[in-house]
């Protein structure tokens, strides 16, 4: 692992700033509290290689720039790939460049957050060489397929979660990754981006999948025929729906989600904090996503903070009600001390046709939903040329963020005052 480079990469300090106090930091009855005030979060999450220090650099450059439109809190997003080209689960990579970049934006008094991107659905890639060290990980699809990303259009392999090889490993990486920067100036962890499986194709039918369920079945004394996988492929429509199996996906999707969130606990401390994304979605293939949603969130036990997603219903064009019902339904029933919060409250594209009118409906729907902890916006960078990014080129904001960025004041007071 290397060791914290200590270098101090003071670009663009203000020196007035008060320096962040991480002893400080609560987060409690779903708002985050600096010295017993209420700090209602601006999160700007710009995607980059953050194990490349010419990247790294350039955005601390930028962070007086993201503070001067009202950003408090920067979310790093690491790809697993970036930093460990061998899948091992060790950095090949310096975590120096994250050091600096984690320093500089607690030196502004602003709030570092680290999320580990870790599976290859919807923007992730699993290292080249993890395949190398685990040819029987890849998940299996009904048909006798191994998978790759066609749903989001990137192509990559696809890993079973059901392979020890593979969670043991993501496991190690979530422990050197910690290991090597200061969780104290972290205000939260997040697990891979959107925990699911997938929405547009069944999964998973693999050798490990088969054995995890069998053993599941077991512990839990189930023995009717019709919920028993079947021995060949193509794996019929009726075991894809069958409820059995999915109340046992869902649990292992919540089982697989914990253990990350343990991992990172097992470095940072047990009081850490950790975020979840809950993607709930086009509702006909929410059972392919994570077998039962209610299963998948009552086993969910390692969370603080959910962020729901998608918070907007888009086919319909109006609030995803199903999916705050669900986390509140939970959250009520079963006691949870959960911040309720959303991933992406906007990014550069899913929002681009609608109109400011529209655009400030949506944010409203997130207080009448329940959140006081913060809004999170993708990608916040500047290219004109990106469909996803935020800004242009000079840092003017995109039609998507120019309601929240020019009425900044306006949207803050208004949360206060829709306090209850």
């Amino acid at each position: 692992i290397t060791i914290i480079d200590s270098r101090e990469n003071t670009t663009n300090i203000n020196v007035n700033v008060v320096i962040a106090n991480s002893d400080l930091w609560e987060i409690k009855n779903g708002k985050f509290y600096d010295d017993d005030e209420w700090i209602f979060l601006k999160i700007a999450k710009p995607l980059r290689d953050f194990s490349n220090a010419s990247q790294v650099d350039k955005l601390i450059s930028e962070l007086d720039i993201l503070q001067s439109k009202g950003y408090n809190t920067i979310e790093i997003n690491c790809y697993w790939h970036h930093f460990d080209h061998n899948g091992d689960g060790i950095p090949d990579k310096s975590l120096a460049p994250l050091n600096w970049l984690i320093n500089a934006i607690y030196k502004k008094g602003m709030y570092p957050c680290l999320s580990l991107e870790t599976y290859a659905v919807g923007g992730g890639t699993i290292p080249s060489g993890f395949w190398d060290r685990n040819p029987d990980a890849y998940a299996i699809d009904d048909k006798g397929n191994r998978v790759k990303d066609t749903e989001y259009g990137f192509g990559s392999s696809v890993v079973s979660i059901f392979h020890s090889g593979y969670r043991s490993t993501v496991h190690e990486f979530i422990k050197n990754m910690a290991k090597g920067v200061d969780t104290d100036k972290i205000l939260y962890f997040e697990t891979t981006v959107e925990p699911q499986y997938m929405g547009s194709i069944a999964l998973c039918y693999s050798k490990m999948a088969k054995k995890e369920y069998e053993k599941w079945r077991e512990e839990n004394q189930i023995t009717d025929p019709e919920s028993e996988m079947p021995p060949t492929f193509p794996i019929p429509a009726s075991f894809v729906k069958n409820p059995t199996w999915n109340k046992f996906r869902a649990q292992f999707l919540a089982k697989w989600v914990n253990e990350d969130a343990a991992a990172y606990r097992s470095i940072a401390g047990e009081k850490a904090y950790v975020a979840v994304d809950y993607l709930d979605a086009n509702e006909n293939v929410q059972y392919l996503r994570m077998g039962d949603p209610i299963e998948f969130l009552t086993h969910l036990t390692e969370a603080n903070i959910i962020q729901v997603n998608w918070s907007w219903y888009f086919p319909n064009n109006t609030p995803n009600q199903k999916a705050y019902n669900r986390v509140w339904k939970v959250l009520n029933e079963h006691s949870r001390d959960w911040v309720v919060s959303e991933h992406m409250t906007f990014n550069g594209s899913d929002f681009v046709n609608y109109t400011e009118l529209q655009l400030n409906r949506i944010l409203e729907n997130t207080l009448k939903q329940g959140t006081r902890f913060g809004w999170e916006f993708v990608n916040v960078s500047n290219n004109s040329r990106d469909n996803f990014s935020l800004y242009e080129d000079d840092w003017a904001p995109k039609k998507v963020i120019k309601s929240v960025d020019n009425r900044w004041e306006y949207w803050l007071e208004r949360i206060h005052t829709t306090e209850p």
